[in-house]
């Protein structure tokens, strides 16, 4: 049974490779796991922020002694000792946070630090803040965002981890009512659909 979320972060700069998780699967293998040992991976894929799930969550990891079998390890790619995490970033993990805890009952959410004797995510990373948005929704207040639907652009806001219309619709919801693809870029705070046509 999992009953902790454990952050780590990967001490690496992100966008070194095209997709830090495949060097951090490779890295591991060469030291003799049979996967890689976090359950999942945080990293911006093509400049949009993205969950690459790496082990089952019902599988132990190898990821923190001592909560390898009840823990769910979750890698955010970048060096927290000398970087800052964006509110995005902190946002999508809170998002990710409470999506497994829709799945686990989940009793605590800490650092490695705080379960092994190691720095990591890095003093930079705010667990704290972290467990707030976690309780409260990550988006705590209206954000504003761009909509972009094939090519052109509408206003929008982000609440409550939801992007919406100016009117209050949720994109969400046109998109179902479509079915094209929708993706979120993090560092324009833009959702982007592709209605198919436009290559």
């Amino acid at each position: 049974m999992k009953r902790y979320i454990v952050i780590h972060h990967s001490a690496t700069p992100d966008g070194t490779v095209h997709r830090d998780f495949d060097s951090l699967r490779r890295g591991h293998l060469s030291r003799g796991f049979r996967d890689i040992g976090y359950h999942w991976v945080i990293e911006y894929v093509d400049g949009v922020l993205a969950a690459i799930p790496g082990r089952a969550e019902w599988e132990s990891g190898a990821h923190c002694i001592g909560r390898n079998v009840d823990g769910i390890g979750v890698c955010v790619i970048g060096n927290f000792e000398y970087e800052y995490p964006s509110e995005g970033l902190y946002r999508f993990v809170a998002d990710l946070c409470r999506q497994i805890m829709t799945r686990h009952t989940i009793v605590e959410i800490g650092g490695h630090r705080d379960y092994d004797a190691t720095k990591c995510p890095g003093k930079n990373f705010d667990l704290t803040y972290l467990r707030k948005l976690i309780r409260e929704g990550s988006y705590v207040e209206k954000a504003p965002c761009s909509i972009d639907i094939g090519g052109k652009i509408f206003p929008g806001y982000l609440k409550g981890g939801r992007s919406y219309f100016g009117d209050g619709v949720a994109v969400v919801d046109v998109v179902r009512a479509i079915t094209p693809i929708a993706t979120w870029n993090e560092k324009n705070l833009t959702v982007k659909i592709d209605l198919g046509g436009n290559k």
